[in-house]
């Protein structure tokens, strides 16, 4: 499936992705409980964003950690 997901930025610049939605709102809807997640540790993310992605770039970031690429969505 593709869809949307939630991009989310660290501070070194990387990024990873979570929830992989069929709809922008479906995306949305994750992104205030993982911000309530992270701002109890001393690194947090400084973006939320969605974002359109295929499956397949959605899966590849799940063993790439902290994704640097350029090219991502």
């Amino acid at each position: 499936m593709d869809g949307f997901a939630v991009r989310r930025q660290w501070p070194d610049g990387s990024h990873d992705y979570f929830r992989l939605s069929r709809t922008p709102g479906e995306a949305q809807r994750g992104v205030e409980a993982d911000r309530r997640y992270w701002e109890r540790g001393p690194i947090r993310p400084v973006e939320y964003r969605v974002v359109a992605i295929s499956a397949n770039d959605f899966e590849l970031h799940r063993s790439r950690r902290r994704c640097r690429a350029p090219d991502c969505p």
